[in-house]
């Protein structure tokens, strides 16, 4: 399975690089690969399955060898009493006789086997049972780790479709402002208009296109913090595709009123996650005040001679257990107890202090939603209202009873219109992923 779904994911990198645009899906899939945070965890999740590995080693029986080679250069001396080079007979002591003696052979080789087991350790199925949730807790970061890069490509993706909705907007009021000028220009030629009306033009036009420029120059700056989001390559080309209108998908009754559910956090997850390995750490600790038990054997092969071909081989073996008994550490397993006593109170208000959290922000998402939403009405009456009155002006214009002032403080208002229904349809998108994002989806 894992391999399939890399497969498809390699697929999927080769298919995005030769597309055009990439939409919003696409893009979270893409970090969720990608993504250096994601990546990260996910080397958490499998540093945490090794060390199962490694705490469940401690309680399996360990085999070693060893096997040693000693040459005497010099074989060690040894000094005799006195006593041993009286004569028996006579008492007297023996001229010929030397006190300094070499006990030993040249060459010496050792092999050992070496059999080690645990018999009896509390903390042994503890720790075990302590690594499994640390895996588990892991695994719970993950999920946390990419629903929050989740929400970043979110932050990141919606700005650039912003710039290019604004944008759009600027092209096609310059466009209309453009044919405007060029009749202005003619009906003043013809007598019609005056100068001061082109010129009004004009400096529209100016303001128009420079707003442009400083709105295309920062595409570059919001693509790449889109691309530093979801891990792509800084030096290749991204282009995205969607527009805001496709994500203003009203929240439903039950996500603005129902209550809530922590367990749909995966915060919240980690959190008690977090709480199980705590109290699992203070039992840890505690059983260091019990005894443990090792077994032992042990088989050793030996040849001693002073060629190779004349040598003896001796063999020895033993086996037995050892008992350690705790009695006196200084207080060190009673401190370790204590912090990890208060590790675990602090993870419970810990937890406490997060379903505060998750109540405030989900009331505070839900006004938001609601409010901005209200907003964009607001504001989309606003706009209907400007486009009637900027047509009004014009035609009143054309027909000589309005003013090229009138009109142009109409266009002005209109345009602003346009920015701020732009802006507040931005907003009621933002609170719609601030909502989904404090109940946990």
């Amino acid at each position: 399975m894992r391999l399939s779904f890399t497969a498809l994911l390699l697929g999927s990198f080769t298919a995005l690089s030769a597309q055009s645009a990439m939409t919003l899906d696409q893009a979270i899939a893409f970090a969720t690969e990608n993504n250096q945070q994601v990546k990260m965890a996910r080397l958490e999740v499998e540093d945490a399955a090794a060390q199962i590995i490694e705490r469940r080693a401690f309680g399996i029986p360990q085999l070693n060898g060893d096997v040693g080679y000693n040459r005497f250069l010099a074989l060690p001396v040894t000094i005799l009493p006195e006593e041993f080079g009286l004569d028996p007979s006579t008492g007297e002591p023996n001229p010929n006789f030397s006190r300094e003696v070499r006990f030993g052979v040249r060459h010496n080789i050792t092999g050992t086997l070496t059999l080690k087991t645990m018999v009896f350790d509390p903390s042994y199925f503890v720790g075990l049972k302590a690594a499994r949730a640390y895996r588990d807790y892991t695994a719970q970061e993950l999920v946390s780790t990419q629903r929050t890069v989740r929400y970043q490509v979110i932050d990141a993706f919606l700005p650039v479709l912003v710039l290019r909705e604004n944008l759009a907007n600027l092209d096609q009021n310059i466009t209309n402002l453009e044919k405007v000028r060029s009749e202005t220009q003619r009906l003043y030629e013809e007598g019609f208009a005056e100068l001061l009306d082109v010129e009004r033009l004009d400096l529209s036009l100016f303001s128009l296109r420079t707003e442009r420029d400083q709105w295309a120059a920062r595409e570059t700056e919001v693509l790449n913090g889109l691309k530093m989001v979801i891990g792509w390559p800084m030096d290749k080309p991204l282009d995205i595709t969607g527009d805001l209108s496709g994500f203003l998908v009203a929240m439903s009754d039950q996500d603005l009123s129902d209550s809530l559910n922590y367990q749909a956090w995966p915060d919240y997850r980690v959190a008690q996650q977090g709480y199980q390995l705590a109290r699992l750490n203070e039992r840890l600790n505690r059983y260091a005040y019990y005894p443990s038990m090792d077994a032992f054997a042990n088989v050793q092969q030996m040849y001693m001679g002073d060629r190779f071909d004349d040598g003896v081989w001796a063999t020895s073996s033993v086996a037995g257990l050892g008992l350690k008994i705790p009695l006196f550490d200084g207080m060190l397993t009673h401190a370790k107890v204590q912090r990890a006593t208060i590790t675990r109170q602090n993870t419970e208000i810990q937890i406490s202090l997060l379903e505060q959290r998750i109540d405030m922000e989900v009331r505070n998402a839900r006004s938001a939603y609601t409010t901005s939403l209200e907003r964009l009405r607001n504001q989309e009456r606003h706009l209907a209202l400007a486009e009637k009155i900027y047509q009004t002006t014009r035609v009143k214009y054309r027909e000589g009873i309005g003013s090229s002032l009138e009109t142009h403080q109409a266009e002005q208002a209109l345009f602003a219109a346009q920015r701020q229904h732009i802006q507040a349809r931005y907003e009621v998108v933002q609170a719609i992923y601030r909502l989904k994002q404090a109940l946990g989806h």
